[in-house]
């Protein structure tokens, strides 16, 4: 596997940071990864995530646009909004050229999941399977966008999430047909304050529901 950089330019011609992982052999497999805005690619669920990918045949595209690092959080909501749209989009259109890509998964990471609903309406996207890590439920938009496109999905968030809220959890599992792996006592974080075995054993049962869900 060749680990690489590809030059992508964002929002307001920014350059924005990845690693592409390209298969050895051929593949129509594409794996995007869309960190939180402080999870970053490297944290433990989104390593693993774009492991489980690789592991599939998949090329797999880490996203890495460092947004603690910028006066992102400064900016007023719409500009926020159209701050990650520019950048996702531009992301995903070079991960797309690198390859004529048959499969494609999306996997997001709390803010990332409000990335991944940028995408929804994009034709290139209408197979694609979402799993959404940690996805903020609090969104109106988001939500409806997910009832909307419906798009094959794995839900996966902790009981001790401020962003839990059952009853739209399970509106949208039963909107996408999709799968939910809630977490008893995960924090927004994916850890169990304090317990680190339990907190390893969770990360066990999230590796596990994305290579089932990738199968």
């Amino acid at each position: 596997m060749d680990i690489q950089s590809l030059d992508i330019t964002g929002y307001n011609d920014r350059p924005l940071p990845n690693t592409f992982l390209r298969q050895s052999a051929d593949t129509d497999r594409l794996g995007i990864i869309l960190p939180g805005y402080r999870h970053t690619v490297d944290m433990p669920d989104l390593h693993y995530i774009g492991s489980v990918l690789a592991a599939k045949g998949a090329d797999v595209l880490k996203v890495e646009y460092a947004y603690p690092k910028t006066d992102f959080m400064k900016r007023s909501e719409q500009e926020q909004s159209d701050w990650l749209a520019a950048d996702v989009r531009a992301a995903c259109a070079a991960g797309l050229r690198q390859r004529a890509y048959g499969r494609v998964t999306l996997a997001g990471k709390s803010l990332g999941t409000l990335a991944m609903g940028h995408l929804l309406e994009d034709a290139a996207f209408e197979s694609a399977g979402c799993i959404w890590s940690t996805p903020i439920l609090a969104s109106d938009w988001l939500c409806a966008r997910i009832k909307s496109h419906r798009p094959r999905s794995l839900f996966i968030i902790g009981t001790a999430d401020h962003f839990y809220q059952p009853a739209i959890l399970k509106e949208l599992v039963d909107a996408t047909r999709g799968k939910a792996l809630v977490l008893q006592g995960v924090h927004h974080g994916l850890e169990i304050e304090g317990d680190m075995p339990g907190t390893l054993a969770a990360l066990k049962r999230i590796v596990e529901a994305v290579q089932a869900f990738v199968e």
